[in-house]
């Protein structure tokens, strides 16, 4: 028994220790030539990437606006709106290359910032240099006759370019008149009056397609809405009371606008229907002598009466 114990000892302390086997492991020639190319790499990294080629400067990493391609944009936004949106963030004159980390979120700010730009869903970049931008675009529904002239609002009442507008396009429109407001904003930015946010949201619903492809506004000869007079700043627009203008003067009480909740509102397909029921009825919404104010807001029926000519007639349930 002690022999057997004291070979054991022997083995014991012949046996390589922990930081031996280490220090064999990481002395191989082989490790050794790795961390020295590893450690000059980092220590020369700087003096050589100086002389590198710069990338940047390359025509195939150059960014231009004639190498950016966009959402094809309906009729009524500007063709040279990707002109614009570099011209107005300044990226015109100012280098731009594919290799820059941040280029893709600048383009996506720069289109952001254009009045006609609802949102930006992707900016994707591809090579040799050509970027791809994915965006929604804002539509008009409505024309504003303001103290100042006429402004194109979208459905939310976003104050679009009236530069990209004709004296045409006020027939393409609805118009909204008895509004004594001016934009509080820029281009692009909400007009601040809830009486036009309102008659917005009502343009909205009535350039809306029927059947035949013809907006209602067309169809049932439509020419203006009627912003509510007196309405305060501080209003809600689901609270004012619209009517429309018909071609041969006659009003059309339409009641609060298509975004309200109020419980005792008809719905807008209700409205719609009481409009259309009557125009085929009755041929037009000018049908007799005089102007009538039509109103579609009762439960039980339409109702109709002579339109005084002196003031707007507003008969209530």
């Amino acid at each position: 028994m002690a022999r057997s114990k004291s070979v054991r000892k022997t083995k014991s302390a012949a046996s390589p220790t922990m930081s031996q086997r280490a220090a064999r492991w990481l002395f191989r020639p082989w490790r050794l030539v790795v961390a020295a190319t590893v450690a000059l790499s980092l220590l020369f990294w700087p003096q050589f990437r100086q002389k590198l080629p710069k990338l940047e400067g390359r025509p195939e990493y150059q960014v231009s606006v004639e190498q950016i391609t966009v959402t094809p944009p309906p009729r009524w936004v500007p063709p040279d709106l990707v002109e614009q949106v570099f011209r107005r963030a300044g990226l015109a004159d100012a280098p731009l290359s594919l290799l820059d980390p941040t280029l893709s979120e600048r383009i996506a700010a720069a289109f952001y910032t254009h009045p006609w730009i609802d949102d930006v869903q992707r900016v994707r970049k591809d090579f040799p240099a050509h970027v791809v931008v994915e965006v929604t675009y804002r539509r008009p529904v409505a024309m504003v006759q303001a103290v100042d002239g006429y402004y194109p609002v979208d459905a939310l009442g976003h104050v679009l370019p009236p530069q990209d507008f004709t004296m045409a396009d006020l027939e393409r429109y609805p118009i909204i008149e008895q509004v004594s407001s001016v934009p509080v904003g820029g281009l692009g930015e909400a007009w601040g009056d809830p009486a036009v946010t309102g008659a917005a949201q009502l343009a909205d619903v009535l350039i809306s397609q029927d059947s035949d492809g013809r907006s209602w506004w067309k169809a049932m000869e439509l020419r203006a809405i009627l912003a509510p007079l007196g309405a305060a700043p501080n209003a809600q627009p689901e609270d004012l009371e619209y009517q429309i203008r018909t071609a041969g003067g006659s009003r059309v009480l339409w009641g609060r606008s298509p975004h309200t909740q109020h419980p005792g509102e008809l719905t807008v397909e209700q409205k719609l229907q009481r409009m259309i029921a009557y125009h085929r009825d009755f041929g037009s919404f000018d049908d007799g002598p005089v102007p009538q104010a039509i109103d579609i807001r009762h439960w039980k029926a339409t109702r109709r009466e002579r339109l005084a000519i002196d003031e707007p007639k507003n008969p209530r349930r």
